[in-house]
């Protein structure tokens, strides 16, 4: 048995040490550049993922800005602009009214 495992074990380690092809690079052909954008023709469809995640973020971040110094959630007109109302209408606190010291 111990001679299987070890006759295994060497040829393991001659196969993974014999020089083979399999890692030689093919010359790829020179990339195409894009078409230039065209109005109508819907381009632009890779910034599209990136302004909904760019949205998302924003409405995790002000929630979570909301959540650790007011103690709130997001109303709706600032979820709806992805957070940024949020940021640009922030609510002062509420001062206490100052009482006369009675004597």
């Amino acid at each position: 048995m111990k001679k299987t495992i070890i006759a295994g074990a060497a040829l393991i380690a001659a196969l993974s040490f014999a020089p083979s092809g399999a890692f030689a690079a093919v010359a790829l052909p020179a990339p195409v550049p894009p078409p230039p954008f065209v109005a109508g023709t819907g381009g632009g469809g890779a910034t599209v993922p990136w302004i909904i995640g760019g949205c998302v973020t924003g409405i995790v971040i002000a929630a979570f800005h909301a959540n650790w110094r007011d103690n709130r959630e997001l109303t709706a007109p600032e979820a709806w602009t992805c957070g940024l109302l949020y940021w640009f209408s922030t609510p002062t606190p509420k001062q206490k009214a100052r009482r006369a010291r009675r004597r």
